[in-house]
């Protein structure tokens, strides 16, 4: 009996600080399926949890990075009567885009092809190939759109773009989606991953704690009422003054004039 096939790959590069999360259902367009989930979510933690991974990057297998959820098991749950199990999936899919937004690590999505626009909405960056088409056809299908993409579309396109989007289920460019604002570059085919490296290389240059903290405060303090939104800042600010990396980066930069080590610490 042969070993069945890892639904996600996950491969840490030291050198890099980077872990790259692989979506593997290829024959599928790399629909998520309730143990397709399961494992992304296994891969998203264990990059959370190791301090040597700086940033984490998702791409996809094939001619698709996601279709999204994987409507065929949805259909059977449907046909069963399971609609417990339907919205245990949803509910599982909105802890999971939380957990991905709380995470103190940036996400990048090398978008490869096809993408559902809700399996990139909890990510912090897009690189796109100039291959990649985004879309929301959950419409023609019979269902809306979820995962929380209704209320996190609006927020970065507007919501009459988002709008559009949600309710023809019209299939996008990249160059359209980066236009619109959801995507940050867009990089021929066959380049897709080194210029997303090379983004990563931008990125982990800095110091770590940092970066973290500021992506939570976008994330979790544009959410607040500004007065607690900036006094959630300002307490993240200030924890940094209590790192290792701050005082390495003062001394590299204004009395060494060198590049300065940071460690995480």
């Amino acid at each position: 009996m042969s070993e069945q096939k890892p639904l996600i790959l996950y491969e840490r590069k030291p050198k890099e600080k980077v872990a790259i999360i692989t979506l593997n259902r290829d024959e599928a367009r790399n629909a998520f399926s309730v143990a397709m989930l399961r494992e992304f979510y296994e891969a998203l933690k264990k990059a959370n949890d190791d301090q040597g991974v700086w940033v984490v990057v998702i791409t996809g297998t094939g001619k698709a990075f996601s279709s999204g959820g994987d409507a065929k098991e949805f259909l059977a749950n449907v046909e069963a009567g399971r609609y417990y199990d339907i919205e245990k999936f949803n509910r599982f899919n909105l802890e999971i885009w939380r957990f991905m937004e709380k995470m103190r690590k940036p996400i990048i999505a090398a978008v490869n092809g096809y993408c559902n626009i809700e399996t990139i909405q909890a990510v912090d960056l897009v690189v796109a190939s100039e291959k990649a088409k985004f879309g929301l056809p959950e419409t023609g299908i019979g269902i809306m759109p979820g995962a929380g993409i209704t209320i996190r579309l609006p927020r970065i396109v507007g919501k009459y773009w988002a709008k559009y989007l949600l309710f023809t289920g019209e299939w996008i460019s990249a160059e359209e989606a980066y236009r619109l604002g959801f995507v940050n570059a867009v990089v021929p085919h066959e380049q897709l991953m080194e210029r997303t490296m090379e983004l990563v290389g931008k990125i982990t240059r800095n110091a770590p704690l940092a970066v973290g903290a500021t992506k939570l405060c976008v994330n979790m303090g544009s959410e607040m009422p500004i007065d607690e939104g900036t006094e959630y800042q300002l307490k993240e600010n200030l924890l940094m003054f209590y790192t290792e990396d701050l005082k390495e980066g003062i001394r590299a930069f204004f009395y060494e004039k060198r590049k300065p080590s940071f460690k995480g610490r």
